[in-house]
C-alpha cells in the first residue's frame, strides 16, 4: 500500500507465511479456467505486492493448477510503480496483469485497463459481486477496473508487547497514557513510536484517524466535495497532527524517514515499540512469519509479540476510536493492450476468487476478498492478546467508516503537502485547511 497509499501508496507488508501456506493447498481451487486452448502461453504480471521474495509461492500454486500458463512476475517498489506501469501500459510493452490500489491510482489507470465485469460474470458467475468484498471501490465511471485480492483497514497502532513488558508500560488508550508509556519505553533506550513521515500515505492514514476521532466520517464527504474541509474540525485535526511532532510522540527526524523500509525495519528489529500500520501487518502475529524474518531482523524477532490496538484518543474525548477505514488493498487489473486477456483473466480470477489463493491469503491473517473464506486464528505468537485483536478487526472490516484512499489525485497531493508543511512548521493549521479546500474546489468545479 499506498498516490496510495497514495504515494498512500502504501507498500503493503504482505505475507511471508504464504510460502508455507501454498504447500498442500493447490488442489482446492474453485471456478473454471477461462482458457481452453492447450497451447502454452506466458503472461506478464507486475506488482509492488507481492514482492520478489513472496511471488514464487503464488506463481507455483497457480501454475500447478494451470500448467499451460507461465507467469513472469516483475516486482517494482511502490515509489516507482505508478510511473513504470503508466509508461509501459500506454506503449503496450508492459504487463498483462498489474496491481492497483483504490483511489487515485485506480482512477488514473482506468483508461489503460480492460473492463472486468463481463469476464467476471462469464467465469466467476452472474453473482460475482456478491461473492467478493468491496468490488465497488474498483469501479470508475461504471467500469470494473480491477478485482480485489485482499481487504485491509487503516487506523491502528501496533505495539511490541515484549518491549512494553520489559519497560513496564501499558498499551495506551489516550494521549496522556501514550506519553506515560513513551517515558517508560525511552528509559530503556528504545524509541517509543516511529513514523515514516517522508511517505505521504502513512501521514494521510494518521490524519484520517485523527479527523475520524473528531467528526467520524466527515473526512470522506469533504475530500469528495460534499462537506467543507476549511472548517474548525479539520483545522483542529491539523493542530493535533502538529502536536504529535512538537510533543515528542513522533520521533525527531521523522520527515526524513520512510515508513518502508526505515520505520518498518526499526519496528521489526525492536528499535521502536510502536508504529502506525493497519491490518496488512497481521501476519506478523504468527510464529511462522516471525521465524521466516529472522534472516532479516535477527533472532530477537522470534520472541517479539506484535499486537494491534485502536489508535489512542489524541483529541481528548474522541467521539469514536478504533473504527477502521479501508477496502481492497490490492486489486488486479488487465491491460487494455494485452493480447492475452483470456489467460490474463485466468490469473486474476485465480488470485481473487479461487479457494486456493484466497485460503493462502487468509492463512497470512489478511482478510480475503472472497467472502466464503474465513481468517483463521491459529499459529499466533500470543493467542491470549492476539485472538481478541483479530476478532475486533473482523468486526471492524465489516463496518468500515470509509475508503482509505482519496480518489482525486490533486486533492490527495494537496493534503499530503499540507501535512508535511504543518509538521515542519511551514504552514499553520488554518492555512492547511484552506489549501486543501482550494484543491477540492478546483477538483470538483466549485
Amino acid at each position: 500500500m499506498k498516490i496510495t497509499a497514495q504515494g498512500w501508496m502504501t507498500k503493503v507488508a504482505a505475507v511471508t507465511v504464504i510460502a508455507i501456506a501454498a504447500v498442500g493447498m493447490t488442489a482446492c481451487s474453485t471456478g473454471s479456467s477461462t482458457t481452453s486452448s492447450s497451447a502454452k502461453q506466458t503472461i506478464n504480471w507486475w506488482s509492488w505486492n507481492p514482492d520478489n521474495t513472496q511471488d514464487k509461492a503464488w506463481i507455483t500454486a497457480f501454475e500447478k493448477e494451470h500448467p499451460n500458463i507461465t507467469v513472469k512476475h516483475r516486482f517494482i517498489q511502490i515509489a516507482d510503480y505508478p510511473n513504470a506501469v503508466r509508461l509501459a501500459a500506454t506503449s503496450g510493452s508492459g504487463p498483462d496483469v498489474f496491481g492497483l490500489q483504490v483511489g487515485a491510482m485506480t482512477t488514473q489507470f482506468a483508461p489503460l485497463t480492460a473492463d472486468l465485469a463481463p469476464l467476471a460474470a462469464k467465469n466467476i458467475g452472474a453473482d460475482w459481486k456478491s461473492k467478493l468484498n468491496a468490488t465497488d471501490q474498483l469501479v470508475v465511471s461504471g467500469k470494473q477496473v480491477g478485482l480485489p485480492w485482499m481487504i485491509t483497514g487503516g487506523g491502528l497502532v501496533w505495539y511490541n508487547k515484549t518491549i512494553f513488558d520489559k519497560a513496564g508500560a501499558t498499551p495506551p488508550t489516550n494521549l496522556a497514557e501514550w506519553q506515560t508509556a513513551c517515558a517508560k519505553i525511552e528509559a530503556i533506550q528504545v524509541k517509543c513510536f516511529i513514523q515514516g513521515a517522508k511517505d505521504d500515505w502513512v501521514n494521510l492514514d494518521v490524519y484520517q484517524t485523527i479527523a475520524n476521532q473528531i467528526t467520524p466520517g466527515t473526512f470522506y464527504k469533504a475530500v469528495n466535495g460534499k462537506a467543507s474541509f476549511n472548517s474548525a474540525d479539520f483545522t483542529k485535526a491539523f493542530t493535533i497532527w502538529k502536536s504529535l511532532f512538537s510533543d515528542g510522540i513522533i520521533q525527531s527526524g521523522a520527515l526524513a524517514t520512510t515508513q518502508y523500509p526505515d520505520a518498518n525495519d526499526a519496528f521489526n528489529k525492536g528499535q521502536a515499540a510502536m508504529i502506525a500500520f493497519g491490518t496488512w501487518n497481521d501476519d506478523h502475529m504468527t510464529t511462522a512469519t516471525l521465524a521466516a524474518n529472522t534472516a532479516t531482523y535477527g533472532d530477537q524477532i522470534k520472541s517479539s509479540v506484535f499486537v494491534p490496538i485502536a489508535f489512542p484518543d489524541v483529541v481528548g474525548g474522541a467521539k469514536e476510536t478504533g473504527r477502521l477505514f479501508g477496502g481492497p488493498d490490492v486489486g488486479w487489473a488487465i491491460s487494455a493492450k494485452s493480447t492475452k486477456q483470456a489467460a490474463a483473466f485466468t490469473l486474476v480470477q485465480w488470485l481473487t476468487s479461487s479457494k486456493t489463493a484466497q485460503t493462502m491469503m487468509a492463512t497470512s491473517l489478511q482478510t480475503p476478498a472472497l467472502k466464503s473464506v474465513p481468517v483463521p486464528d491459529t499459529g499466533l505468537a500470543d493467542p491470549a492478546v492476539q485472538k481478541p485483536a483479530l476478532a475486533e478487526q473482523a468486526k471492524q472490516i465489516g463496518n468500515l467508516i470509509g475508503s482509505r484512499q482519496i480518489t482525486n489525485a490533486d486533492v490527495a497531493t494537496a493534503l499530503s503537502q499540507a501535512l508535511s508543511s504543518v509538521a515542519s512548521g511551514q504552514m499553520t493549521p488554518a492555512a492547511a485547511s484552506a489549501s486543501v479546500q482550494k484543491a477540492i474546489d478546483t477538483a470538483f468545479g466549485k
